[in-house]
């Protein structure tokens, strides 16, 4: 592996504006206008009126609310666990909820101690944290730099062919950070543990949206690769339509017409201001630097 690329030039003040502005409509939610969801008085999410709602209508067990939370109340967490997933599962038979995958994510209390599993597709409408890998990929060629591309199958549900880092996934319940990268970066590009097992996380940022089914809550942890020009990824889960090589004014250029997804422009735009890509003194990269963080859950 080779070390981290030096560019001669950064992106351009207005294109480190426009995406400024761009990240601003994406990334920044009001956290204050939501209900607070707590299980037995830890804060772990966060509710939109249409999911105080059913989650009024449907707990099974007590929960204490205020006006501006709803605390889910039981002596034992499991369940506490059980209720949830139940409840999330009735929400699916009956149509209210989507994208069911049977992929249990780990609930996490703020210090980062895993509670029990859920259904992921229920994280969203809870506000409830998840955590992902992403690695960024490099190539050095005769040309130049090079930014290893995905572009997502159109038969994905979410966002089809939209652009992508080379590889981005969630942490399965009981999986380490590393053990995932290793797990998705195979399925996704095909890449071997010899190239994997060497990347080191350079980063954590934390995806914060509004979104259709909720809150999208996800702490990123992002890898940088640089490939070597012989090895090429290679899709093994159907998930990726095509990789390309770009150059840093194609992706920008693609990043400012919205056809990357939301979380992978995030990873790359954080790897973009540790090359010093960006000027430190400009909001983007302030934003991306005051972002990063540690893996833990944050309050409001």
């Amino acid at each position: 592996m080779s070390d981290m690329p030096s560019f001669s030039t950064r992106i351009s003040p207005q294109q480190q504006n426009a995406l400024w502005q761009l990240v601003q409509t994406i990334f920044q939610v009001d956290l204050t206008a939501w209900t607070r969801l707590h299980l037995n008085g830890v804060h772990l999410g966060y509710l939109n009126p249409h999911w105080r709602a059913h989650l009024r209508q449907d707990w099974p067990l007590p929960l204490l609310e205020t006006a501006d939370s709803i605390d889910l109340q039981h002596a034992d967490k499991l369940a506490l666990a059980d209720a949830l997933q139940n409840m999330a599962q009735q929400w699916h038979r009956l149509g209210l909820l989507s994208g069911w995958r049977n992929e249990p994510f780990d609930v996490r209390n703020p210090a980062g101690q895993t509670l029990f599993a859920l259904e992921r597709a229920a994280f969203r409408p809870l506000g409830l944290a998840s955590r992902a890998v992403h690695i960024n990929g490099l190539v050095h060629t005769a040309a130049g730099w090079r930014f290893w591309i995905a572009r997502r199958s159109p038969f994905k549900a979410v966002d089809p062919n939209k652009l992508d880092n080379l590889v981005g996934g969630g942490i399965a319940s009981g999986e380490s950070v590393h053990t995932a990268m290793l797990r998705e970066g195979f399925e996704e590009a095909g890449l071997s543990e010899a190239v994997l097992t060497p990347l080191q996380s350079q980063s954590v940022q934390q995806s914060l949206r509004a979104v259709s089914r909720g809150l999208h809550r996800e702490w990123l942890h992002i890898f940088d690769a640089v490939l070597p020009e012989d090895v090429l990824p290679q899709n093994q889960d159907g998930e990726v339509a095509e990789f390309m090589q770009l150059t840093l004014e194609e992706v920008v250029a693609a990043m400012l017409d919205k056809r990357f997804m939301n979380d992978a422009l995030l990873a790359m735009l954080d790897m973009f201001e540790r090359l010093n890509l960006l000027d430190a003194a400009l909001p983007l990269a302030q934003w991306l630097r005051q972002g990063r963080g540690v893996d833990v859950l944050v309050s409001a």
